[in-house]
Parts: structure tokens; sequence; C-alpha cells
């Protein structure tokens, strides 16, 4: 009896363990101000994966300003607003609008964990 008592309560405790949930990310404007600025490094501390079309590649935070500066081009006449927020905040998704025609979305993947960037992707609205 005592064993299955034991078994009950350690399997009741796994399951609490899986459900645990991390905190919101709530750095929503920096990380906004800082796509705008196009220099992420405050949200770097080990490299990132940056994906557009075919490239895919490990990049350090001056390699990342540089690609977004060169795969996310500066509009005249557009704006940057946030498309989506997945994931309690750690997956943010920003578009690139032209009137209501979106030409870009940039996707950035953050750790729980760290609040750190993991991952930017770009992609062209075709």
């Amino acid at each position: 009896m005592k064993w299955i008592l034991t078994l009950i309560i350690a399997f009741g405790s796994v399951t609490l363990m899986a459900q645990a949930q991390h905190e919101a990310f709530k750095q929503d404007k920096e990380l906004e101000a800082a796509f705008l600025q196009k220099n992420l490094s405050a949200f770097i501390d080990e490299p990132v994966t940056f994906i557009f079309d075919t490239l895919e590649r490990q990049v350090n935070a001056v390699e990342l300003q540089q690609l977004m500066k060169t795969y996310v081009p500066t509009v005249k006449n557009s704006v940057i607003r946030k498309a989506s927020e997945t994931n309690n905040g750690f997956v943010q998704s920003f578009g690139l609008y032209k009137g209501d025609d979106a030409l870009y979305y940039v996707r950035f993947t953050l750790n729980p964990l760290t609040s750190k960037l993991e991952e930017v992707v770009v992609e062209k609205n075709n």
C-alpha cells in the first residue's frame, strides 16, 4: 500500500513540474525599439541563428546588425508594427507595413530562461 501511495505522489509531482510555466516576456517595448534601430545587442549573449530565404547562419551581435540592415530594408512611408506574440511573449513577430500590406515579417524567438535571442527569421511577404 505504501508503495502505491509513493508511486502516486511521485507521478503527481512529475506532472506538476511538467506544467510549470515561465514568466511572460515583459520587454516588448525594448525589443521593438532595438528592432527599429536594428541593434539587438542588448538581447544577445551568445550566437544567434539568422534565417532569410535560403540563408541560415549563426551570427554575433555585429553580424546580426549588418544582416538586419541588409535584409530588412528601409521603405519610404512604411511602419513597423507588432504582428503577433506567442509562447508567453517569447516568440515575437513584427511586420514592415506599407499601408495595409505587409512587406516583411521578422520573427524573434527568445529563450524563456534568459530572455535572450535564439533565432531571428526574416520573411518577405510576396
